[in-house]
């Protein structure tokens, strides 16, 4: 075992600590106005202490405070006593500087009366605020023992949350035990004399997990993976609901709809096209999937005209604004995030979403589990179509979602195989197919601006230069500002997009003759620099991840190009720009340049599904700048496959 270190007591005469519960109400939404210097001067007017002189109102705080702040303080802390117990509970165990302040006042405004009596019984609960070490001090302190059975489901509570962190959702009880034997101080189970078996019994029996074949699952992530897999399935076999004004679509009429789609457009559908219309017509729940460039757009957008000739309302939205705004420019309809729809559209209905709706997620291969479990959760009697290319990045959180249900062959689905966006004689379908396999692919040498795809070797720290040297070719060759982006899938090192944002940057403000303008209250933006907006200002036509270049700047703000309308700026704007000439893969999902130069070097996040999601960014033309040694190590792994999650274990 690790030696804890012990937690020292104060003794009955020493003076409370004022601190926490003048914290407390600094932290109060309720008590604006009470800043900290107010906090500071009512603590000097009371230096034996504040409490007592809340609890009876005492005519002091009138004269610090001013009359009205001080009934409202006062106010507060009558309400607020059993949130005030926990501060107290704290204190009087000597554990608020372990725990802390603020962590305590959180602590004290989640479980407000319950706190003290469920701390008692169990002080490992902090788990849920604290890292595993701080409580488990807390927990020896207290006279836990260390065979508890509360100690060792915490223990294996606390492995399980890590493994949340890694986007896991089941543990086998190997992992399990393991992870618990390094937290009680071991390198390995054998180096650890309690009986680890006994922490799957305790974790299943304290109600942190539930057994899933010869593993463990988190309940909370259990139970969304069971209501998911069960009530999709349901919806799969079900036609679209229907009421007295929503009818059922004959067969005949709803040929003729597509038809008429069909014959405006000016390529005609292919029949799996025309299928995936008809397939969102009846059933309530299909996937949509495809590669990148193979017409899935274009399939949505037939989707919505046929549902507008038969009165249906489509919902379209995304994870991100971006490309929210991306698939409203395609289809010419409103679009908004998930997270706006879930906070919005059905947090403020008066009743369900209806039979006549169909709720439409695009880049759905980035939905992690909570928020695919949100959405099914409030679909009412909607339809719902998930759109998306199993090829392309799993989700930032954690569980599978979209990877799972296009394996299942119990899923309606249609899967679009003809690469549209790319020409054929550009290479980069050839290429992307390989990524795909996991197969290196044979690149061209770059040789200036012409379609394909070519790779060009460099060591990291040559990367700024290597691209340098490669715009200028491509500036020769007639590219115009716009038409190309860097994507690099680290952002530390001298391959990383700060150190390439950086230089170009630099760069910019050196050869400006000294006339180079900044955004005001920015070192990192000039005049000039292409930048991304990092907040969803739906009112501005401001979405996160729009991207564009400051034009003009001044004093106190200035002028942006950005997705091609010009947004005047303040100074107060600065907060949500970010330098982008180079992007993540992530923050480039749902969007397209003529050129791509990509920066391929060995990280944690580089594997096979990056790298053709940033390939197939271009449209014409991409460059590897890098590692060959570390693409082929990219290539050798997907990500997606390393995730455990009950779902693709058969659990439920």
């Amino acid at each position: 075992m690790t030696v804890q270190q012990p937690i020292t007591t104060p003794s009955a005469n020493e003076p409370q600590d004022e601190d926490a519960l003048l914290t407390f109400f600094v932290a109060d939404p309720s008590l604006k106005g009470f800043g900290p210097a107010r906090a500071q001067r009512l603590s000097a007017r009371f230096p034996d202490g504040i409490e007592d002189a809340l609890a009876r109102c005492d005519p002091g705080i009138a004269e610090v405070l001013g009359d009205d702040m001080a009934e409202r303080i006062c106010a507060a802390y009558l309400e607020k006593a059993a949130e005030l117990a926990v501060l107290h509970w704290a204190e009087s165990r000597g554990l608020m500087s372990q725990i802390g302040h603020q962590t305590a006042i959180r602590i004290a405004q989640c479980w407000g009366a319950i706190g003290v009596d469920a701390l008692d019984e169990n002080p490992y609960l902090l788990l849920a605020f604290l890292p595993w070490g701080i409580v488990d001090t807390v927990g020896s302190t207290l006279g836990v023992s260390q065979d508890d059975p509360r100690r060792l489901a915490a223990a294996a509570e606390a492995v399980l949350y890590r493994r949340l962190d890694e986007n896991h959702t089941w543990t086998s009880h190997a992992t399990l035990e393991d992870g618990v034997a390094r937290l009680l101080g071991g390198e390995t189970r054998q180096q650890v004399t309690l009986d680890l078996s006994a922490v799957v019994d305790a974790c299943v029996a304290s109600g942190g997990a539930v057994r899933a074949g010869s593993g463990v699952q988190p309940v909370g992530a259990a139970a969304m993976e069971g209501y998911l897999a069960q009530r999709l399935s349901e919806l799969g076999w079900q036609s679209p609901s229907s009421d007295l004004v929503t009818r059922d679509i004959p067969d005949h009429h709803l040929g003729s709809a597509i038809d008429a789609f069909d014959a405006g457009q000016p390529f005609r559908m292919t029949p799996r096209q025309r299928d995936a219309v008809r397939l969102a017509f009846r059933r309530r729940f299909m996937l949509l999937a495809g590669y990148a460039g193979s017409g899935k757009t274009a399939s949505l957008t037939g989707i919505c005209a046929v549902a507008d000739r038969f009165r249906r309302n489509v919902h379209l939205m995304a994870l991100s604004g971006r490309a929210a705004k991306r698939i409203s420019e395609t289809t010419g309809r409103p679009a908004m995030t998930i997270a706006r729809f879930l906070g919005t559209v059905v947090a403020h209905s008066s009743r369900p979403l209806g039979p006549d709706t169909i709720v439409v997620i695009d880049e759905a291969s980035m939905l992690d589990l909570p928020t695919l479990w949100r959405i099914v959760r409030n679909l009412g009697d909607a339809s719902l179509v998930l759109v998306g290319d199993p090829a392309q990045l799993p989700p930032i959180g954690f569980g599978l979602t979209f990877h799972i249900l296009i394996d299942d062959p119990e899923i309606p689905k249609v899967v679009l195989d003809r690469v549209m966006r790319q020409t054929a004689e550009t290479g980069i379908p050839v290429v992307a197919e390989a990524i795909r396999h996991g197969i290196m692919p044979a690149f061209s040498s770059f040789s200036g601006r012409k379609p394909g795809a070519s790779f060009v070797e460099c060591a990291q720290d040559d990367t700024f230069d290597t691209l340098l040297r490669i715009g200028a070719h491509l500036r020769r060759d007639g590219m115009q500002p716009g038409e190309s982006q860097i994507i690099s899938p680290i952002r530390r090192g001298p391959g990383g997009i700060d150190a390439i944002n950086r230089g170009f940057h630099e760069r910019r403000v050196s050869t400006s003759g000294g006339k180079a303008r900044f955004f005001p209250g920015r070192t990192d933006l000039t005049e000039g620099d292409p930048v991304m907006w990092t907040e969803n200002q739906w009112e501005r036509g401001l979405t996160n991840g729009s991207m564009g270049r400051l034009i003009h700047l001044r004093k106190s703000g200035g002028v942006a190009l950005i997705d091609g309308v010009e947004h005047a700026l303040t100074r107060g704007d600065g907060t949500c720009l970010v330098p982008a000439y180079a992007i993540s893969t992530h923050k480039s999902q749902g969007s397209q340049w003529p050129i791509v130069l990509l920066s391929v070097f060995r990280s944690r996040l580089l594997d096979r599904s990056l790298l053709y999601t940033a390939i197939t960014r271009a449209s014409e033309q991409v460059i590897l700048v890098g590692s060959r040694d570390d693409l082929q190590s990219g290539l050798d792994i997907v990500s997606a496959d390393q995730r455990d999650v009950g779902w693709r274990r058969g659990f439920p």
